[in-house]
């Protein structure tokens, strides 16, 4: 990821064709092998601990971490199908794509296997609600990915809002729940301060029924668009075809928008509240309770 960073920002090979293929594999290494990985991990570690069980398969585990190496690090010009781009290459990239379909699928299955059996847990926790809809995504938008990959798919959709959608799907949906997950799982524990668990529903909800009306529309209308075009109509026709549809992108983006400002108000109360109980000190006099309860039964059946 590093060497790829570098080559990207260097001026040598920054021309043509080959600035085309540097960029690719950068945007794709940017987004599998940084932001992806990063926030998985976040996911293997806080999900099992949220749920206070194990992970359901080291084994599982293992397979999405070595097959994601394996296949995300070739698929970086999947977005230059039909370009001047080698053919070969081009084919690299598609088949990289199915293969991806190993890490999602063994991933998924690890992290709904932890979650069963607790699900009353999700409606009582601050962070896993947040941690479901991002497994459900990481397996929707990248099977996504794959079906966009081949070239009798990416022919209607690439170019079109379809792939605007597919990248809000995997970067918020995926990305940023698993992050906004983590927040609220991490930040209390720091600060020992609790944030309102209605404030906590209402920036949840917003943020996922503001991706909705983002995303969906966005997917139906850029495949009505690229159905347009293969047709051969006037490319204005798709323009006033996609006014409805980007009117409710501009209401999901609202939405999204504002579900970022209650997590600011809700940071701020996990941070500098003063008004919320302190979960630490309810921890302590917890545990303090618990070994008084014991030393008077351990009393009574002394006598």
């Amino acid at each position: 990821m590093t060497r790829i960073k570098a080559i990207a920002y260097l001026p040598m090979g920054q021309n043509g064709i080959g600035e085309t293929i540097i960029q690719g594999y950068y945007m794709h290494q940017a987004v599998g092998m940084w932001f992806m990985f990063s926030l998985l991990g976040i996911l293997y570690y806080l999900l099992p601990q949220q749920l206070n069980k194990p992970l359901y398969s080291y084994g599982l585990g293992i397979l999405a971490f070595w097959s994601q190496i394996l296949f995300y690090t070739v698929i970086g010009t999947h977005h230059f199908v039909f370009s001047a781009l080698p053919w070969w290459l081009q084919t690299v990239a598609i088949v990289g794509s199915v293969g991806m379909l190993i890490p999602v699928s063994a991933g998924t299955i690890n992290f709904l296997m932890t979650m069963r059996g607790s699900w009353s847990r999700i409606t009582n926790s601050y962070s896993l609600p947040f941690f479901l809809v991002g497994v459900i995504y990481y397996f929707t938008g990248s099977f996504q990915g794959t079906a966009e990959a081949f070239r009798s798919t990416n022919l209607i959709w690439h170019f079109s809002d379809f792939t605007i959608a597919h990248s809000h799907i995997t970067m918020y949906g995926i990305i940023a729940f698993l992050l906004f997950g983590g927040i609220y799982a991490i930040v209390p524990r720091l600060t020992g301060k609790e944030p309102s668990e209605l404030a906590v529903g209402a920036h949840f909800w917003m943020a996922l029924i503001g991706l909705q009306f983002y995303t969906i529309p966005l997917m139906i209308g850029g495949t009505l668009k690229g159905l347009d075009w293969a047709e051969g109509k006037p490319f204005i026709d798709s323009v006033a075809l996609m006014a409805p549809y980007w009117l409710w992108r501009a209401i999901g983006g609202t939405l999204m928008w504002m579900s970022h400002i209650v997590l600011a108000y809700n940071l701020y109360k996990m941070i500098a509240g003063r008004d919320y109980s302190d979960i630490r000190d309810a921890a302590f006099l917890q545990l303090e309770q618990t070994d008084t309860d014991e030393k008077k039964n351990n009393s009574l059946e002394n006598l």
